[in-house]
Protein backbone atom coordinates (compact mmCIF):
# COMPACT_ATOMS: atom_id res chain seq x y z
CA UNK A 1 0.00 0.00 0.00
CA UNK A 2 1.40 3.02 -0.77
CA UNK A 3 1.78 5.95 1.86
CA UNK A 4 3.10 9.00 3.29
CA UNK A 5 2.68 12.53 2.37
CA UNK A 6 3.26 14.02 -1.23
CA UNK A 7 6.68 13.44 -1.85
CA UNK A 8 8.14 17.20 -2.97
CA UNK A 9 8.91 20.47 -1.40
CA UNK A 10 7.92 22.97 -4.34
CA UNK A 11 4.79 25.14 -4.48
CA UNK A 12 3.95 23.81 -7.71
CA UNK A 13 4.18 20.70 -10.17
CA UNK A 14 4.06 20.90 -14.12
CA UNK A 15 3.46 18.08 -15.86
CA UNK A 16 3.69 18.64 -19.68
CA UNK A 17 1.75 16.29 -21.84
CA UNK A 18 4.91 14.66 -23.61
CA UNK A 19 6.29 13.39 -19.73
CA UNK A 20 3.34 11.47 -19.50
CA UNK A 21 4.34 7.36 -20.17
CA UNK A 22 2.85 5.86 -23.46
CA UNK A 23 2.07 2.26 -24.18
CA UNK A 24 1.11 1.33 -27.22
CA UNK A 25 -1.18 -2.24 -26.94
CA UNK A 26 -2.58 -1.78 -30.39
CA UNK A 27 -6.28 -1.88 -28.92
CA UNK A 28 -5.17 0.95 -26.30
CA UNK A 29 -2.94 4.04 -26.57
CA UNK A 30 -2.01 4.51 -22.82
CA UNK A 31 -1.26 8.04 -21.44
CA UNK A 32 -0.40 7.85 -17.84
CA UNK A 33 0.62 10.86 -15.45
CA UNK A 34 0.74 9.21 -12.32
CA UNK A 35 1.84 5.12 -11.77
CA UNK A 36 2.66 4.08 -8.02
CA UNK A 37 3.97 0.90 -9.49
CA UNK A 38 5.78 2.30 -12.95
CA UNK A 39 5.59 5.89 -12.72
CA UNK A 40 6.77 7.85 -15.57
CA UNK A 41 9.65 9.55 -13.51
CA UNK A 42 10.46 8.84 -10.42
CA UNK A 43 9.03 11.32 -8.80
CA UNK A 44 5.56 10.72 -10.37
CA UNK A 45 4.38 7.74 -8.09
CA UNK A 46 1.30 9.79 -7.29
CA UNK A 47 -0.43 13.11 -6.09
CA UNK A 48 -1.71 12.66 -2.56
CA UNK A 49 -4.17 10.39 -2.51
CA UNK A 50 -4.84 10.16 -6.66
CA UNK A 51 -2.15 7.32 -7.79
CA UNK A 52 -3.57 7.10 -11.27
CA UNK A 53 -4.27 9.29 -13.82
CA UNK A 54 -4.81 7.28 -17.18
CA UNK A 55 -5.79 9.04 -20.76
CA UNK A 56 -6.88 5.91 -22.70
CA UNK A 57 -7.46 6.09 -26.19
CA UNK A 58 -9.67 2.38 -27.26
CA UNK A 59 -9.69 1.56 -30.72
CA UNK A 60 -13.30 0.59 -31.87
CA UNK A 61 -14.51 -3.18 -32.81
CA UNK A 62 -15.16 -4.62 -29.09
CA UNK A 63 -11.84 -3.80 -27.91
CA UNK A 64 -11.57 -3.21 -24.14
CA UNK A 65 -10.59 -4.54 -20.70
CA UNK A 66 -12.31 -8.01 -19.69
CA UNK A 67 -13.91 -8.96 -16.36
CA UNK A 68 -11.09 -7.80 -14.16
CA UNK A 69 -10.94 -7.25 -10.19
CA UNK A 70 -10.31 -4.46 -7.75
CA UNK A 71 -10.49 -3.43 -4.07
CA UNK A 72 -10.42 -0.70 -2.07
CA UNK A 73 -9.88 1.50 -4.64
CA UNK A 74 -11.96 5.02 -5.89
CA UNK A 75 -12.41 4.70 -9.37
CA UNK A 76 -13.65 7.84 -11.65
CA UNK A 77 -14.21 7.83 -15.50
CA UNK A 78 -14.64 10.59 -17.63
CA UNK A 79 -16.07 9.69 -21.29
CA UNK A 80 -14.44 12.64 -23.43
CA UNK A 81 -15.87 10.97 -26.88
CA UNK A 82 -17.08 7.52 -27.59
CA UNK A 83 -19.24 4.40 -26.13
CA UNK A 84 -18.16 2.52 -23.46
CA UNK A 85 -20.05 -0.56 -22.15
CA UNK A 86 -19.78 -1.11 -18.37
CA UNK A 87 -20.56 -4.16 -16.97
CA UNK A 88 -19.61 -6.09 -13.43
CA UNK A 89 -20.55 -8.90 -10.73
CA UNK A 90 -22.94 -6.51 -8.80
CA UNK A 91 -24.98 -6.61 -11.57
CA UNK A 92 -24.29 -3.13 -12.92
CA UNK A 93 -24.71 -2.44 -16.69
CA UNK A 94 -24.93 0.18 -18.97
CA UNK A 95 -23.34 2.29 -22.10
CA UNK A 96 -21.47 5.54 -20.77
CA UNK A 97 -21.46 7.90 -23.91
CA UNK A 98 -19.69 11.25 -24.15
CA UNK A 99 -19.76 13.52 -21.34
CA UNK A 100 -20.82 10.65 -18.94
CA UNK A 101 -19.20 9.80 -15.78
CA UNK A 102 -18.60 6.89 -13.75
CA UNK A 103 -17.47 5.99 -10.36
CA UNK A 104 -16.80 2.79 -8.91
CA UNK A 105 -16.03 2.36 -5.09
CA UNK A 106 -14.30 -1.31 -5.15
CA UNK A 107 -14.17 -1.34 -1.45
CA UNK A 108 -14.72 -5.08 -0.30
CA UNK A 109 -13.98 -6.21 -4.10
CA UNK A 110 -15.78 -5.62 -7.44
CA UNK A 111 -15.23 -7.71 -10.61
CA UNK A 112 -15.82 -5.37 -14.01
CA UNK A 113 -15.40 -5.00 -17.63
CA UNK A 114 -15.23 -1.99 -19.84
CA UNK A 115 -15.36 -2.13 -23.82
CA UNK A 116 -15.81 -0.34 -26.50
CA UNK A 117 -19.48 -0.45 -28.18
CA UNK A 118 -18.61 1.33 -31.57
CA UNK A 119 -17.16 -0.67 -34.67
CA UNK A 120 -15.58 2.32 -36.47
CA UNK A 121 -15.19 5.36 -33.54
CA UNK A 122 -12.36 5.28 -30.76
CA UNK A 123 -13.04 6.06 -26.91
CA UNK A 124 -11.15 8.98 -25.39
CA UNK A 125 -11.47 8.31 -21.68
CA UNK A 126 -9.81 9.58 -18.26
CA UNK A 127 -9.63 7.23 -16.06
CA UNK A 128 -8.62 8.35 -12.31
CA UNK A 129 -7.86 6.46 -9.36
CA UNK A 130 -7.95 7.32 -6.07
CA UNK A 131 -7.02 5.98 -2.78
CA UNK A 132 -10.28 5.61 -0.39
CA UNK A 133 -10.51 7.49 3.13
CA UNK A 134 -12.06 4.03 4.89
CA UNK A 135 -11.57 0.65 3.69
CA UNK A 136 -13.55 -2.51 3.17
CA UNK A 137 -16.68 -0.82 2.75
CA UNK A 138 -19.60 -2.21 0.05
CA UNK A 139 -18.46 -1.45 -3.36
CA UNK A 140 -20.79 1.12 -5.19
CA UNK A 141 -21.53 2.07 -8.66
CA UNK A 142 -22.70 5.27 -9.71
CA UNK A 143 -23.24 7.39 -12.95
CA UNK A 144 -23.62 11.04 -14.15
CA UNK A 145 -23.65 13.02 -17.36
CA UNK A 146 -21.45 16.31 -17.34
CA UNK A 147 -23.93 18.69 -19.26
CA UNK A 148 -21.49 20.59 -21.46
CA UNK A 149 -24.31 23.78 -20.92
CA UNK A 150 -24.08 23.26 -17.00
CA UNK A 151 -19.85 24.03 -17.25
CA UNK A 152 -20.02 26.79 -19.55
CA UNK A 153 -17.74 29.21 -18.19
CA UNK A 154 -18.11 27.97 -14.67
CA UNK A 155 -17.29 24.36 -12.69
CA UNK A 156 -19.85 21.38 -12.53
CA UNK A 157 -19.17 19.66 -9.86
CA UNK A 158 -18.52 15.62 -10.84
CA UNK A 159 -17.51 13.91 -7.46
CA UNK A 160 -17.71 15.01 -4.19
CA UNK A 161 -17.64 13.46 -0.16
CA UNK A 162 -21.20 14.31 -0.01
CA UNK A 163 -22.62 13.92 -3.15
CA UNK A 164 -23.70 17.69 -3.08
CA UNK A 165 -25.35 19.28 -6.23
CA UNK A 166 -26.25 16.21 -7.77
CA UNK A 167 -22.47 14.61 -8.08
CA UNK A 168 -21.59 11.31 -7.51
CA UNK A 169 -20.87 10.41 -3.79
CA UNK A 170 -16.87 9.50 -3.28
CA UNK A 171 -15.37 7.62 -0.56
CA UNK A 172 -12.59 10.03 -0.08
CA UNK A 173 -12.41 14.03 0.51
CA UNK A 174 -12.28 14.60 -2.96
CA UNK A 175 -13.78 17.08 -4.85
CA UNK A 176 -13.30 16.99 -8.99
CA UNK A 177 -15.05 19.67 -11.13
CA UNK A 178 -15.07 20.32 -15.28
CA UNK A 179 -15.31 23.73 -17.02
CA UNK A 180 -15.35 24.96 -20.13
CA UNK A 181 -14.30 28.16 -20.51
CA UNK A 182 -14.14 31.17 -23.52
CA UNK A 183 -11.00 32.49 -24.50
CA UNK A 184 -10.40 35.72 -22.26
CA UNK A 185 -12.29 33.89 -19.44
CA UNK A 186 -10.35 34.14 -15.63
CA UNK A 187 -11.85 32.23 -12.91
CA UNK A 188 -10.74 32.02 -9.03
CA UNK A 189 -10.55 28.29 -7.53
CA UNK A 190 -10.45 28.02 -3.33
CA UNK A 191 -9.34 24.63 -2.44
CA UNK A 192 -12.16 22.65 -0.34
CA UNK A 193 -9.68 21.82 2.18
CA UNK A 194 -6.49 22.87 3.94
CA UNK A 195 -4.52 19.54 3.62
CA UNK A 196 -5.80 19.44 0.48
CA UNK A 197 -3.37 19.86 -2.82
CA UNK A 198 -5.25 20.87 -6.48
CA UNK A 199 -4.77 19.61 -9.61
CA UNK A 200 -5.53 20.74 -12.97
CA UNK A 201 -5.61 18.63 -16.31
CA UNK A 202 -6.43 20.08 -19.96
CA UNK A 203 -8.59 17.91 -21.69
CA UNK A 204 -8.69 20.89 -24.68
CA UNK A 205 -7.35 24.19 -24.85
CA UNK A 206 -4.83 26.73 -23.66
CA UNK A 207 -4.17 28.52 -19.86
CA UNK A 208 -2.48 30.38 -17.44
CA UNK A 209 -1.92 29.84 -14.24
CA UNK A 210 0.75 31.07 -12.07
CA UNK A 211 2.79 32.39 -14.87
CA UNK A 212 2.67 28.67 -16.36
CA UNK A 213 0.92 27.95 -19.85
CA UNK A 214 -0.92 24.85 -20.06
CA UNK A 215 -1.91 23.40 -23.13
CA UNK A 216 -3.70 20.16 -24.35
CA UNK A 217 -3.56 16.96 -21.91
CA UNK A 218 -0.71 19.16 -19.88
CA UNK A 219 -0.93 18.90 -15.59
CA UNK A 220 -0.36 21.35 -13.14
CA UNK A 221 -0.72 20.38 -9.39
CA UNK A 222 -0.46 23.06 -6.40
CA UNK A 223 0.60 22.15 -3.35
CA UNK A 224 0.62 24.61 -1.10
CA UNK A 225 -1.94 27.35 -2.36
CA UNK A 226 -5.45 27.77 -0.93
CA UNK A 227 -6.48 29.91 -4.19
CA UNK A 228 -4.99 29.95 -7.50
CA UNK A 229 -6.62 32.46 -10.48
CA UNK A 230 -6.68 30.99 -14.08
CA UNK A 231 -6.63 32.85 -17.32
CA UNK A 232 -8.09 31.16 -20.13
CA UNK A 233 -5.89 32.27 -23.69
CA UNK A 234 -8.75 30.34 -25.58
CA UNK A 235 -11.69 27.64 -25.70
CA UNK A 236 -11.03 25.29 -22.84
CA UNK A 237 -11.96 22.48 -21.32
CA UNK A 238 -11.09 21.71 -17.82
CA UNK A 239 -10.77 18.66 -14.69
CA UNK A 240 -10.18 20.22 -11.24
CA UNK A 241 -9.58 17.71 -9.14
CA UNK A 242 -9.04 18.93 -5.08
CA UNK A 243 -7.28 16.09 -3.51
CA UNK A 244 -6.03 15.39 0.09
CA UNK A 245 -1.78 15.26 -0.17
CA UNK A 246 -1.59 13.50 2.78
CA UNK A 247 -2.81 9.57 2.43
Amino acid sequence: MLTGSLNTNMETVYHPQHTRSHRDMGWIQLYQSFNPNNPPTPDRRHFGAMIILDNGIIAPGGKGFGMHPHDNMEIVSVVISGAMVHSDTAGNEGVNLENAVQLISAGTGIHHSEYNLSDDISIDNLQIWFLPRERNVPPKYQTMISDPLSRENKLQLLVSPKGEEESLHIGQNVWMWRGTFQENESLTYAKKQKRNGVYLFIIEGDMVIKNQRLQRRDGFGLVDSDSVEIKFNNLTDILIIDVPLEI
